[in-house]
């Protein structure tokens, strides 16, 4: 079966845009596939049924979504604003399109979707995705990082067996 005829949209989180997108996709005759929970705090568990993972924010500091994301093992299609440039490698953990472009931002999507390499795309990113977040932003990366500001700062010799992080 066609994988863009499988595909569900998944929106979680809760605020005055929860309406306005249900109504759209009622509208539009999509609600059956969708699914808007609202808040929830199960983030985690719920992204290991997802295939990639979209943020089309129109501005965005560091993105702890995004952050969660690479962890999970998913390429994100995001928006090339804020903090995101800094998150996602273009065509390496994921896609990085215009803010406000519907057009490219479905393109992307559907480059996940809609192509026999999709598949293999998803895991080769999803895997780079997971090792960008284990290398540059996990709790011992970031501990590094530090140690290593402060040797500089200090004027001390690295210590042997600490590597540096980005």
């Amino acid at each position: 079966p066609d994988r863009a005829a499988q595909a569900r949209l998944v929106i979680v989180g809760d605020g005055p845009a929860r309406a306005d997108c249900m109504e759209l996709l009622a509208q539009a005759g999509m609600a059956h596939l969708a699914w808007l929970p609202g808040e929830r705090h199960d983030i985690a568990e719920l992204m290991q049924a997802f295939d990639v993972f979209v943020l089309p924010s129109k501005n965005e500091g560091i993105s702890n979504t995004i952050l969660e994301a690479l962890a999970s093992g998913l390429p994100v299609i995001a928006t090339a604003v804020g903090g995101n440039v800094e998150l996602v490698e273009d065509g390496v953990t994921g896609r990085l399109v215009p803010a406000g472009d519907a057009e490219n931002m479905a393109q992307a999507l559907l480059g996940y979707l809609g192509d026999p390499e999709a598949q293999a795309r998803i895991a080769r990113q999803g895997s780079n995705a997971r090792r960008q977040a284990e290398q540059r932003y996990s709790i011992p990366a970031m501990a590094e990082a530090y140690a290593a500001v402060y040797d500089r700062t200090l004027g001390l010799p690295a210590l042997s067996g600490r590597r540096t992080t980005r």
